[in-house]
């Protein structure tokens, strides 16, 4: 399959001095199309920050990350033309707007689509993600009533509401009972059909043992 996303020698390093944190450590690592691959490793390790990285949400002190290819580089508004195109990133801390609708959260990728679609086509796409990760009848409810498994699950409708290229997952069923993360699960690993590729940062076996791969990360290094 063909390669899609890819770190080379990447590092991340934050503070400076006495105080410089070295959160990952000259990774390297590439990841194919219709692939899904678990990272695993202990709090601390550097697994979210690498999602970061890779999703284009931070910046490598040093390193660089290849889309389909080509290095992203520095440019800020590419940057951000590329987050929004090829990635779907679900937080582990949900990252939603409290007082915003639960449609208004889930519709945010779209508004920042090139080309937009229509206002329509936004709100149909929006119900059926809703649907799909069982939350369709809280379309219209503030995300402020909802339960943290639930805001877990508008958080995931976002990733997926366009279509990404690659989700990047940073511990995905974390606050959801196991049968409502094994239907989370599934609904993940189905975008593999269409091409895209999946990245979960994970503590949890289970999640692990459904993906093609695992890597495991320890004080900022990766390996097998």
């Amino acid at each position: 399959m063909k390669t899609i996303l890819e770190a080379r020698n990447v590092s991340k390093v934050y503070g400076s001095g006495r105080m410089q944190v070295m959160a990952v450590r000259g990774v390297s690592l590439s990841i194919s199309a219709g692939e899904c691959v678990a990272l695993m490793g202990p709090s601390g390790s550097g697994k979210s920050t690498l999602l970061r990285v890779l999703g284009l949400i931070s910046r490598p002190t040093e390193g660089s990350v290849i889309i389909q290819g080509e290095e992203v580089g520095d440019d800020e508004y590419r940057r951000a033309r590329l987050r929004n195109k090829f990635f779907g990133y679900i937080h582990q801390e949900f990252a939603i707007i409290e007082n915003e609708t639960v449609e208004r959260n889930v519709m945010i990728p779209l508004q920042y689509a090139n080309p937009k679609p229509g206002r329509q086509e936004c709100r149909s796409r929006t119900r059926l993600v809703l649907e799909q990760v069982g939350l369709g009848w809280a379309l219209k409810k503030n995300a402020s009533q909802l339960s943290g498994g639930e805001r877990q699950r508008v958080a995931i409708a976002r990733a997926l509401v366009n279509d990404p290229v690659v989700v990047l997952a940073d511990e995905p069923t974390a606050a959801l009972d196991g049968k409502t993360a094994q239907e989370i699960m599934t609904l993940l690993l189905s975008i593999k059909e269409r091409g895209a590729a999946v990245l979960f940062a994970t503590h949890d076996d289970r999640v692990a043992k459904q993906c093609d791969r695992i890597l495991h990360m320890i004080d900022g290094r990766l390996g097998e």
